[in-house]
């Protein structure tokens, strides 16, 4: 029998990653305490100062060892912390993916992409639409049941685009 996963990325609370929430603290830590700096946050994090910076300026990814042994540091609640980690391995397999499209060839895959002015009160029933649209389509595709063939990853994406600089 074939195991079929569908992930809905929306079902996390935490929409950010661990890199912005790590320079995030470090920012409100220093404006309570002017004197705080990279490396009191290392020494509170027990690691070194250039490991941190590392990850801070992007340098270094950030692991889901890293954010469990961080997030123990810093009290994190265990729901924080998986929110953390499923943006991590939503981010990991997103640069797996953009590495695979780059070498296959482009008769081997089926990508399209629309962009459209939405009536924002009209956001939770197309998210619920996306939702059933993939459900449908992994028990139509799982219907033979047979372990023959190839596997394929199917994404389908909802994100606005407006409102946002791509400068970062």
């Amino acid at each position: 029998m074939r195991h079929i996963i569908l992930v809905d990325m929306q079902d996390s609370k935490i929409n950010s990653d661990f890199r912005q929430f790590l320079e995030d603290e470090l920012a409100r830590r220093s404006q309570n305490y002017p004197r705080y700096s990279l490396r009191a946050f290392a020494r509170h994090l027990e690691v070194d100062s250039s490991f941190l910076s590392k990850i801070l300026n992007g340098k270094r990814t950030v692991t889901l060892r890293t954010i469990r042994m961080f997030g123990e540091r810093l009290n994190l609640q265990n729901e924080e912390l998986q929110g953390f980690a499923e943006v991590s391995r939503e981010k990991k397999m997103k640069r797996k993916l953009e590495r695979l499209l780059e070498k296959m060839p482009s008769e081997e895959r089926e990508q399209s992409t629309i962009s459209i002015t939405v009536d924002e009160a009209r956001l939770t029933e197309a998210k619920e639409k996306i939702k059933n649209f993939r459900r449908e389509l992994a028990q139509f595709l799982d219907a033979g049941g047979n372990n023959q063939g190839k596997t394929y990853q199917i994404s389908v994406s909802m994100f606005p685009v407006s409102g946002f600089s791509l400068r970062d």
